[in-house]
């Protein structure tokens, strides 16, 4: 289960593109008819000027309950199912802290209709695997359950339904049950409780003392969920889980009359049990406050800056005027975002990040934050070269230059909405209206949201934006807030606030947009090699320069491109000896941009246009990837060419690395999950630094002459293979590589790695490893890996994966639905494409301190049930079931073949697995899994690793230790 955090740190665009943006009427500024506002949806929200969706049905049934249904086909045959309760850690009482998430478990464990531990049984059978397809979430006022089926036929919408309806009023609260998910519960708690979650109740306490929100976390209390009676959460779940506070949405590719029949059909019986629990309590927000300080000391926190203006609640009316109001404020922010971004991207600037955030806390106060990150010890420079700049705008405005940027960029993000409208997603359309409910909102169509900012746009002037700016910082006094390693004092972080708002500021230059320096590559290059592989649809290409193609065009998602650029050999053409290399080169290449082009002049020109800036380093290459859109395809093919061969490596790139080593390497070290997805894998590659991440100190030596000296010989020669996926003209994909890569000097087309490059090793003794954390006492990570091999062997890698889903029913069943050990096991198996005879299958827990050697044992007793007897027939369909439709779901989603052909002509016998996959997977038996298990899950082979609280290292395994 997943939880909402009160503050967002989305952009503000986005935000705009989501909730503010309105369809246009026939005159935009026109009022509301009085036709209008006397009628209603189906959910009695008065209708405004604003024009709804015409595709959802609404509705609500004589109990009470409401419900949206919307026809959709994206994916075909699939649908997406949400029931929401108006109901979360808000309505909870003192001793109850905790306990409406505590519902969200016990709604999988045990109802009228279904036997505890049946429910995900039930799915799994069904082909939904529980996290991916199945989930639930609980927020400060609202819960969550999610399902996503894999297909719309009778048997599986209504064992979806019925199961929703089970969840709604049949849940059982056996205090058995309840006590065995006691330790679920805490373990989620347990894995949760980090510095950020600490970080973020010491916010709102200072931003909201007069508020619940800080005393009502989701997760809740220790003492609460480890003493609440079964018959405590069972009153709870009566007082809220009722008809009138529910809301069902079905998105997906049925008939809405016949799913609106079948919600009538299962849902209509449902009546309320006992009293109804009161309005969620919001409290209150003193406008008058003086200007007021706080700082949050801990010794992994990044440092943070918020600054805080608060203004009075007003509920706002999904009008046109109100959407407009949106736009402009969307436009401000992103100015002023803008800006901020260019200040922490600059040389040797104090500053990681800063976003300006403009949110409603419902029924309290509307909110404006400028968020700042900081490199460590230097939030004073931070909190003044943020603070001005935000003033500056405040008291200059914004440019005519700035303002136009925005507009384009919002433009675009609007019109390849609206152009990809026929393929939007059951998922995120089912989120968008449940986004909606008690909010009186309408979900609208991207095209009216597009028509409506095309009739304002034109209009929108820099003295508008500059109002609007005003208006977000006119309020309550600041409230400004530190995060930082070290104690500061609060008259300190006063003083430096005040100094920097005695500081004067000049206005804002509008600096103006040079031209693009890499429009020409050269003559286009021909095309020498032509082919099409009919059966999968793809069509292969190879230049005279040895630069190949692969394209394949879909209808999947229209007006969407994917692509993605391999160069060279990746983490095989870095040398050994300079690890960290590729980190580096991930984390900075973007912000490094190019010779002739620093990343905000890139940003600048590419304003108006869908494009990817930057690289990444894989096993085995150098990659370019990203999406956009057919008609900005061939700019983004010059701007990715430029990015692989002319990388930029500037300065101010190289300066934010040095600042933001310090910081990750803390982050990293503060939750045992981290240490254990970074520093682990070292050591079980047998200390090849290449695999997860090396030390700071290791980090921090990295150069960009070291990468410009290890990237010279792939930049001058290295292989090129280019896949683009989607709704793409082939011929036009075609000139577009043509006039970029196909146009650059000859490349070779055999892979060349440095020598000694593909050698990598498992751990060669098995002591068992102990590494340490800096977080929670009561946190430790166990793990068990087995080394296995790499994946040459694709039906060898097939059944690996299906043993591993295996494992991870039988561990799920074992560690957390009967032990109550943890919150859950995470398992991987990892098989090699690069480095020959290297991988490994591991399982992974969070748990406390006192159940490691429990848990360590169940491991190693569900690995022996599986060598020792083929596996159960009804867990074995629950681990495949979810695979095989994971596969039928694969095939229509462009992510999916964009990863698959990425090496048709490099590696074309990898195409054969895309045809054999299902096949195969419906071929593994029992008995297949078993001699695996016998392979590979032998006790002789297994290495285990123990991640404590440094506190606690005195008392860890001993082994190998370290951070």
């Amino acid at each position: 289960m997943i939880h909402r955090s009160l503050f967002s740190c989305a952009s503000s665009i986005a935000v705009a593109i989501s909730l503010a943006f309105a369809p246009a009427p026939a005159s935009a500024a026109a009022p509301a008819t009085a036709a209008a506002q006397t009628q209603t949806n189906g959910w009695g929200v008065r209708l405004t000027d604003v024009t709804p969706d015409p595709a959802i049905r609404y509705g609500t049934l004589p109990n009470g309950m409401k419900y949206a249904i919307m026809r959709n086909s994206t994916p075909k045959g699939a649908a997406s199912l949400r029931l929401q309760f108006a109901f979360g850690s808000l309505g909870e009482k003192e001793n109850e802290r905790g306990l409406a998430h505590f519902i969200e478990h016990m709604a999988f464990n045990g109802t009228t209709h279904v036997p505890e531990g049946d429910m995900i049984k039930i799915l799994e059978r069904q082909g939904l695997a529980f996290g991916p397809d199945t989930n639930a979430v609980t927020g400060f006022d609202s819960t969550t359950y999610m399902l996503d089926v894999p297909r719309t036929d009778d048997e599986h919408v209504d064992t979806a339904l019925f199961l929703l309806r089970e969840v709604a009023g049949e849940v059982k609260f056996d205090p058995a049950a309840v006590e065995r998910e006691r330790g679920v519960v805490l373990g989620e708690r347990r894995a949760r409780d980090s510095f950020q979650l600490r970080q973020l109740i010491d916010v709102l306490g200072f931003d909201l003392p007069s508020t619940p929100y800080p005393n009502r976390i989701p997760i809740g209390t220790e003492e609460v969920i480890k003493t609440a009676s079964a018959d405590t959460v069972r009153a709870l779940y009566h007082r809220y889980y009722r008809p009138e506070n529910a809301t069902l949405v079905f998105v997906g590719d049925a008939d809405p009359a016949l799913i609106e029949a079948k919600i009538k059909k299962s849902f209509g019986d449902w009546k309320e049990v006992g009293p109804a629990g009161g309005e969620l309590p919001r409290g209150t927000v003193d406008l008058s406050r003086k200007a007021d300080f706080d700082t949050f000391i801990d010794p992994a926190v990044p440092t943070t800056v918020d600054v805080t203006i608060m203004r009075e609640w007003q509920k706002p009316v999904d009008t046109i005027a109100y959407r407009q109001q949106k736009v402009l404020e969307a436009l401000a922010t992103g100015i002023v975002n803008r800006r901020l971004a260019r200040l922490s991207n600059a040389s040797n600037t104090p500053l990681l990040g800063g976003a300006m955030i403009v949110q409603d806390q419902k029924d309290t106060a509307r909110v404006t934050t400028l968020k700042l990150a900081a490199k460590d010890g230097a939030w004073k420079d931070a909190v003044s070269a943020a603070e001005q700049e935000v003033r500056r705008a405040l008291q200059y405005g914004v440019t005519a230059g700035e303002l136009k940027t925005e507009l384009a960029a919002t433009e675009t993000a609007l019109r390849t909405a609206a152009e990809q409208e026929g393929t939007r997603n059951n998922k995120a359309l089912a989120d968008a209206i449940v986004g909606t409910v008690d909010e009186d909102k309408f979900v609208t169509t991207p095209t009216f949201r597009y028509a409506m900012f095309q009739k304002m746009a034109a209009s929108i002037t820099p003295a508008q934006i500059g109002a609007t700016l005003k208006s977000l910082w006119t309020g309550s006094p600041p409230l400004v807030h530190l995060s930082s390693k070290q104690e500061v004092p609060i008259a300190e972080l006063a003083s430096a606030f005040d100094s920097s708002r005695a500081v004067a500021v000049a206005a804002p230059a509008d600096a103006a947009t040079a031209a693009f320096a890499y429009d020409s590559f050269g003559t286009p290059g021909k095309v020498v090699q032509d082919k099409r592989i009919a059966d999968l649809g793809v069509r292969t290409v190879r230049f005279a320069n040895n630069v190949r193609l692969n394209i394949k065009k879909t209808d999947f998602d229209a007006g969407k491109v994917l692509f993605i650029v391999r160069l060279g050999d990746g983490v095989l053409d870095l040398p050994k000896d300079k690890p960290g290399l590729n980190v580096m080169l991930s984390s900075m290449s973007a912000l490094a941009g190019l010779k002739k082009h620093s990343f905000e002049e890139l940003k600048e020109l590419g304003a108006g246009r869908v494009l990817s800036f930057g690289t990444g380093v894989t096993d085995d290459a150098f990659v370019a990837s990203g999406a956009t859109t057919p008609k900005d395809l061939a700019l983004q093919m010059k701007v990715s060419a430029a990015y692989l061969l002319d990388p930029g490596f500037r300065p101010e790139a190289e300066s934010k690395w040095r600042n933001a080593v310090p910081v990750l390497e803390k982050q990293v070290d503060s939750q045992p999950q981290a240490v254990a997805a970074l520093r682990l894998p070292v050591l079980l590659a047998d200390g090849d630094q290449r695999f997860g991440m090396p030390s700071g100190d290791i980090l921090s030596k990295r150069s960009f002459d070291e990468a410009r000296a290890a990237l010279a010989p792939a930049i001058a020669s290295g292989a090129v293979e280019i896949t683009v996926v989607g709704d793409a003209d082939e011929q036009a994909v075609i000139d577009a590589v043509a006039a970029s890569f196909g146009a650059v000097g000859p490349r070779k087309l055999e892979k060349s790695p440095l020598a000694g490059a593909t050698k990598a090793a498992f751990r060669s003794e098995r002591s068992p490893i102990s590494l340490t954390h800096d977080g929670a006492v009561d946190q430790a990570l166990v793990e068990a890996a087995w080394p296995t091999d790499d994946d040459h062997d694709f039906r060898k890698e097939v059944a690996m994966d299906l043993l591993t889903q295996t494992l991870d029913v039988m561990l799920t069943e074992k560690v957390r639905e009967s032990l109550g050990d943890s919150y859950g096991v995470s398992l991987q198996n990892m098989m090699s494409d690069a480095f020959p005879g290297f991988g490994y299958l591991s399982a992974s827990a969070v748990v406390a301190p006192d159940k490691m050697d429990e848990v360590e044992k169940a491991i190693a007793e569900t690995a022996a049930e599986l060598r020792d007897k083929p596996v159960d027939a009804d867990v074995l369909a629950r681990a495949r079931n979810p695979e095989l439709d994971k596969i039928d779901r694969q095939m229509r989603e462009n992510g999916f073949w964009l990863g698959a052909l990425s090496k048709s002509q490099s590696d074309p016998e990898r195409l054969d697995r895309i045809r054999q996959r299902k096949a195969i997977l419906q071929s593994i038996t029992a008995a297949d899994l078993q001699k695996l298990a016998k392979e590979y899950l032998q006790p002789n082979r297994l290495q285990t690793a123990r991640i404590v609280s440094s506190k606690l290292a005195a008392a860890a395994t001993p082994g190998t230790t370290g951070k």
